[in-house]
């Protein structure tokens, strides 16, 4: 098979495994699937936020306090 007969195979797969999602996704089944996809999404979305407000939280503490050493030790 020559390089245009492997790249015309490709493209046929393609076509058939995004038109076999589309029917998937249009049954209540796949609806389910999209909806659960969503709510893990948007569930880790919100712990990454809650970690980065922490980690924030602990950046800015640790300069207040190194700030805090360094104006003792000038003194």
């Amino acid at each position: 098979m020559g390089d245009k007969g492997k790249i015309m195979g490709a493209l046929v797969l393609g076509a058939v495994a995004g038109a076999a999602i589309v029917k998937l996704l249009e049954t209540d089944k796949g609806k389910e699937l999209v909806a659960s996809a969503k709510e893990k999404a948007a569930s880790a979305a919100e712990d990454i936020k809650a970690k980065i407000n922490q980690l924030e939280s602990e950046l800015t503490e640790l300069l207040k306090t190194e700030k805090g050493d360094n104006v003792n030790n000038e003194v």
